[in-house]
């Protein structure tokens, strides 16, 4: 059976690898408190067509006014946020990344990092430490590993289906002074078929 290190560095190759990616998936987190409890949704969709196709998309749930865009093609770079109502074009993808990152959650980080780790700073999941294997899940359908371990200094456990050697979900808490975060992103993902042109347009005003 493979070690958690062994699952991890597979994925990382899986990704790296790849010719070309989609996916959609959801980023739920659970904001606990004295006050009480509060839920954000962040919807988001991933597209990558190597070496220089990638869109890059989240809105949060119930706010019309939230999408964010992150675009390449070629050498053209753009992002939009409906927020700012206007087209950007930050000098790499990995900036124009990094600017989406935290408004969404981290979710313009996670896989992105895996896809293009030379273009995109910052820590991965294979930085995880103290990973260790967890019991075997379903997640749907698909049959997973999961990992266990500490990332940022708080605990995650990573889903990481058996056959594609792909993210399906990332549970993570996060304790603060004042309240708690817990963090559960669903992935679905497809690696090496045909990605379809209108997933890869920028869709925002120029």
């Amino acid at each position: 059976m493979p070690t958690a290190s062994q699952i991890l560095d597979r994925m990382a190759t899986t990704y790296s690898e790849c010719e070309t990616y989609s996916d959609s998936g959801t980023l739920t987190t659970t904001y606990l408190s004295r006050e009480g409890e509060t839920v954000e949704v962040i919807p988001f969709t991933t597209a990558m067509i190597r070496p220089h196709q990638f869109r890059f998309q989240f809105r949060i749930e119930g706010d019309s006014q939230s999408r964010y865009i992150v675009w390449r093609d070629g050498t053209q770079i753009r992002t939009w946020w409906d927020v700012k109502r206007r087209s950007e074009r930050p000098y790499s993808l990995g900036l124009g990344l990094a600017g989406a990152t935290g408004v969404s959650g981290g979710a313009a980080h996670t896989i992105p990092a895996l896809l293009l780790p030379r273009e995109v700073d910052g820590r991965t999941l294979t930085d995880a430490t103290k990973a260790r294997r967890g019991a075997d899940q379903l997640h749907g359908e698909h049959a997973c590993f999961t990992i266990e371990a500490q990332l940022f200094g708080s605990p995650i456990t990573i889903w990481i289906d058996q056959q594609s050697y792909l993210v399906r979900r990332i549970d993570t808490r996060a304790e603060y002074e004042y309240f708690t975060t817990q963090d559960t992103t669903i992935i679905d993902p497809v690696v090496n078929e045909t990605v379809q042109p209108s997933l890869l347009n920028f869709g925002a005003p120029w």
